[in-house]
């Protein structure tokens, strides 16, 4: 990024733009924390001098056209590979019925002064490398470790709600604390965040959940009153008693599985609302038609689907929960049999190593007493060494060995019998062609 930034800065010498064209947001926040960013987001200071700035790299041969958005007077560009945005310095309005302001051009302390916090408000002159903090806050804010909004915190997360999740995104990315003044501000305009389409908020709420600290994330989600606003469901679940009475509740216990899988969206989905239909448990005296784990799936579909989450997404979570339960009745693993190892792989489809991540995560998310860290490795060594006996081999049995002895035609019936023939040499992989036909029953 560094050579794309002297490459713009070189270009401008002596034009119009020099001296008045400045990166601004997280590239300059990150550039003082010792981040490497790759994001750039770069303002000229005069109207349309965003589009104008793009459109001259562009006709140098530095940058692919750009695309322009009017009503911000913003143009996006390539350049090696990476995606840059231009705009103009602007100020901002927003009208009592619009969530969309009226944009003018302004200054750049205008431009600077009407944005979220004020670790993303410090610039720097693309020229000079100066990095000016014109709220007065910035660097100290970053060096402190705080997230506070650049203005009043009220109106700040009135005009724009979505900036209450960017808050405790920043917060989770980075490690930093939300201060107390905005911490209230987001408390008071909560609701507002019902305004903001779902697919803004599984943005950020996707952010969120992929950072180092996806627990606090959601914690705080809860504590500020935003939770309900997201996933209303999880908030039934708080201090639900677990499977055991003096285990973790149900809600403590999906914090603890997010917090021991890879930042992985599925796992981390699937870890958060595993559990989320635990409160629609009839009464005992009541005929339960559906297993808690089909319960779970069919409200994380509607969930997931209300957010907007693609169907691939979707999937791997339905997939998540509806199988890591199956393998709890097993009490020794010695004692599985290779027809149901082997079958058990088979119906997995490659997607045996992300399941065992999430059971894993799901054993040892209890209190001590409950957990069980042993369980998905033994079963890993069982099913390695029945891998092995079949490694590089392939069933003796055919479908035309099948007609042959048999005497059938091709048919359904082949193909049932071909199965009976796999199932017998899983269980006695020492065994040949002949001995296999010979086990089958008609």
């Amino acid at each position: 990024m560094k050579e794309i930034i002297k490459t713009i800065a070189d270009t401008i010498v002596g034009s119009c733009f020099w001296n008045k064209t400045f990166i601004v947001g997280g590239y300059v926040r990150d550039l003082i924390m010792g981040i490497e960013c790759n994001d750039l987001d770069i303002v000229v200071a005069f109207e349309d001098g965003g589009k104008e700035l793009a459109q001259m790299l562009y006709e140098k041969g530095i940058s692919t056209k750009p695309v322009i958005f009017e009503r911000f007077g913003t143009a996006i560009i390539n350049i090696g590979g990476h995606q840059i945005e231009f705009v103009m310095t602007r100020k901002e309005a927003y009208s009592a019925c619009s969530r969309k302001p009226d944009v003018a051009a302004g200054s750049l302390e205008e431009d600077i002064l009407r944005r979220d916090f004020t670790i993303n408000s410090l610039s720097m002159n693309i020229n000079t490398g100066d990095i000016s903090d014109l709220t007065g806050k910035g660097r100290e804010d970053i060096t402190n470790k705080i997230i506070r909004t650049v203005s009043n915190p009220e109106l700040t997360f009135k005009e724009d709600p979505l900036r209450m999740l960017r808050a405790v995104r920043f917060a989770v990315q980075l490690n930093f604390e939300i201060e107390a003044q905005t911490q209230d501000g987001i408390k008071q305009q909560a609701d507002e965040l019902a305004h903001i389409s779902w697919e803004r908020k599984r943005d950020e709420l996707t952010k969120i959940l992929l950072s180092k600290y996806p627990a606090h994330g959601i914690e705080m989600l809860k504590q500020f009153g935003l939770m309900k606003h997201l996933i209303p469901e999880l908030e039934e679940i708080i201090e639900l008693p677990g499977e055991h009475s003096d285990d973790l509740d149900v809600y403590s216990h999906s914090l603890k599985v997010i917090e021991h899988v890879r930042p992985h969206l599925g796992l981390r989905l699937a870890g958060l609302l595993h559990n989320i239909a635990k409160d629609t448990i009839p009464e005992e005296n009541e005929i339960i038609c559906l297993d808690y784990e089909t319960r779970d799936a069919l409200l994380i579909k509607q969930i997931l689907k209300r957010l907007m989450f693609p169907n691939k997404v979707i999937k791997v979570v339905i997939f998540l929960v509806d199988n890591h339960t199956r393998l709890n009745f097993m009490e020794n693993m010695e004692m599985l049999s290779n027809t149901f190892v082997m079958g058990f792989i088979k119906e997995m489809k490659g997607k045996l190593d992300i399941l065992f991540e999430f059971i894993q995560a799901d054993k040892i998310s209890h209190l001590p007493k409950y957990c069980k860290p042993d369980f998905i490795p033994v079963l890993k060594k069982r099913i390695d060494k029945i891998r092995k006996q079949f490694e590089g081999r392939t069933m003796p049995v055919k479908g035309v060995d099948i007609m042959e002895y048999f005497n059938i035609s091709a048919g359904e019936k082949v193909g049932e019998l071909l199965k009976k023939a796999e199932t017998i040499w899983w269980e006695h992989p020492e065994w040949n062609k002949e001995s296999i036909l010979q086990e089958i029953k008609l």
